[in-house]
């Protein structure tokens, strides 16, 4: 390419060069904030998957109905029973066989990871709202990448065009300096 020397006083390309740059960094920072990547994370994913091979809802119907998903466990609900009527005399007779049952099968390490398997299914949909997040921010980044990939390679395009003008401009004038002058005079 050709480099251009710029004889004026009045521009300085430093100067102009450190305000393009700094006008490109506020541009990355005000992309989006935090608040906006979550709110376009929160939206309906159909625009971006399957609705065939994903639920675009499902980290709201993680968060709006828990019972769905999660088994609320405590040291009780191994005794429960959901029969109704029956059901609370089983639980009754249930508590008071207790220490018999105990003679039997140790429920303890049952209890114990019942319980952990709820606390981690919280911490998975705490982890699936996260990832959703993140990759609506590196799907937004990745399209603006694509835009300003798509907006320098215009420039390129014109550039080059531009520089292909001034080279044949060049060789025109030179053409006509060194011996291709009309004869007539």
């Amino acid at each position: 390419m050709t480099t251009f020397e710029i004889g004026s006083p009045d521009v300085n390309v430093e100067q102009i060069m450190e305000a393009i740059r700094k006008r490109i960094d506020e541009k990355r920072q005000r992309l989006y904030t935090e608040g906006e990547v979550r709110e376009i994370a929160e939206r309906r994913l159909d625009a971006v998957l399957d609705a065939h091979d994903f639920n675009s809802d499902l980290i709201a119907d993680f968060r709006a109905r828990p019972d769905r998903w999660n088994f609320p466990f405590d040291p009780d609900a191994i005794y429960r029973s959901s029969r109704g009527l029956l059901g609370t005399v089983l639980h009754t007779v249930r508590s008071l066989l207790r220490p018999v049952q105990k003679l039997f099968w140790n429920p303890t390490p049952m209890i114990f990871a019942l319980s952990r398997q709820s606390d981690l299914n919280k911490y998975y949909v705490h982890l699936l709202h996260n990832l959703a997040v993140e990759i609506t921010r590196l799907n937004l980044e990745v399209q603006d990448l694509k835009n300003r990939n798509l907006q320098i390679q215009g420039r390129v395009e014109f550039l080059a065009r531009r520089e292909k003008t001034l080279e044949s401009m060049v060789v025109f004038r030179g053409e006509d300096e060194s011996g291709g002058a009309p004869e007539g005079r």
